[in-house]
């Protein structure tokens, strides 16, 4: 049985790893491509296009990569080159707004209105409320083709998203939402990982695996939640003072009660130590 808990313990690990990472793949891109993202909007075009045409030399069906030279191409003036970079990108992964926002902007630019507006409409879609740019472009489209009504509610509309965009709090690195699926999904995996923890106390023979349990779900929870690893952590430690006091049936024996005790509030303490070490190990990964 204590092969199985251990064995256990590693899969859930390789879920953490492979599977819990809820973000697109146009958001754990745009992450990995953070560097050169940076040196784009900080004004250095030239060593950001360097970096850029690098990534897509490496990873040829980066779409973000293929956005971020278009962006540089459209910089030093090639237009031409922008979109085809967009386009490419959008053949890889057409969900990002900002390709479609790109694009329709060009479109704009040679008064290929119609076209334009098939591209911003696709850009408002993928967008999902998240930025008024698109909104703000195809009311030029709009008042291009002299719909001054449809113009000023795309204005308008932009205007209301602006302002209530500016007063939710910054998401990003150290600012993500306290509550969210992904979150969610991990407390579930928390309630089976303390679940095995309780039966492995339950039926340890000495400290041992019951610690090492403790120690390796622990650290996974650092490694999936390096910013709310505490939150899941405290959970478990819940769990388990529940589950055992709740659902299983104290020992008769002092000894094996006083080995139980020892594993359990043991397995607490590890369990809160080795989520800060998840975190660390995960941020310290983040930072190579």
């Amino acid at each position: 049985m204590e092969f199985l808990v251990v064995i256990a313990v590693f899969a859930y690990i390789f879920y953490l790893k492979n599977y819990a990472d809820l973000r697109s793949k146009s958001e754990k891109e745009e992450a990995g491509l953070k560097e050169g993202i940076a040196l784009y909007t900080s004004g250095h075009t030239e060593a950001a296009f360097a970096y850029f045409e690098a990534q897509i030399n490496a990873s040829p069906k980066s779409s973000v990569a293929y956005l971020y030279r278009g962006l540089c191409y459209k910089a030093m003036g090639n237009r031409a080159a922008a979109a085809r970079d967009y386009q490419a990108g959008l053949s890889f992964d057409d969900q990002v707004y900002q390709l479609h926002l790109e694009s329709g902007k060009l479109l704009l630019e040679q008064n290929e209105i119609h076209q334009a507006l098939t591209s911003l409409n696709s850009a408002i879609r993928f967008a999902s409320e998240r930025d008024p740019e698109p909104y703000r472009q195809r009311a030029r489209a709009h008042a291009l083709l002299d719909n001054q009504e449809a113009a000023a509610k795309d204005f308008d509309h932009a205007a209301a998203l602006a302002a209530t965009l500016s007063k939710m709090p910054p998401t990003g690195p150290g600012k993500t939402p306290l509550l969210d699926r992904r979150l969610l999904i991990n407390l579930i995996m928390v309630t089976g990982t303390s679940a095995i923890l309780v039966v492995v106390v339950k039926n340890a023979e000495s400290i041992h695996l019951p610690y090492l349990v403790a120690v390796l779900s622990a650290i996974s929870i650092g490694f999936a939640e390096p910013h709310r690893g505490w939150l899941l952590a405290i959970f478990q430690c819940m769990l388990l003072l529940a589950g055992y006091f709740l659902f299983t049936k104290l020992p008769e024996s002092g000894s094996k009660q006083e080995l139980e005790n020892f594993c359990l509030y043991g397995s607490m303490i590890l369990t809160l130590a080795a989520s800060f070490l998840g975190a660390f190990l995960k941020r310290a990964l983040n930072m190579n």
